[in-house]
């Protein structure tokens, strides 16, 4: 039986550390914080398109001068 008792012991610790685990996530600046991460990902994002864009154009560019020989 202490067996049990150890086990059901644990299982209540384990518990107790999720609902706390849930209790932060509820906490405005954790919400604040992913909401942050998130709009910054996505800006992030966006440049790394727009880098991509703009290497895309130097090439073009670069080649067309290439083309009429400067």
């Amino acid at each position: 039986m202490s067996d049990e008792l150890a086990e059901a012991k644990q299982l209540i610790k384990t518990l107790q550390g999720q609902v706390s685990n849930l209790q932060y996530i509820k906490h405005k600046d954790y919400t604040f914080l992913v909401d942050e991460n998130r709009r910054l990902e996505q800006e992030l994002n966006e440049a790394k398109a727009d880098n991509q864009k703009l290497s895309l154009q130097i090439n073009e560019m670069v080649e067309r001068l290439r083309d009429r020989n400067f």
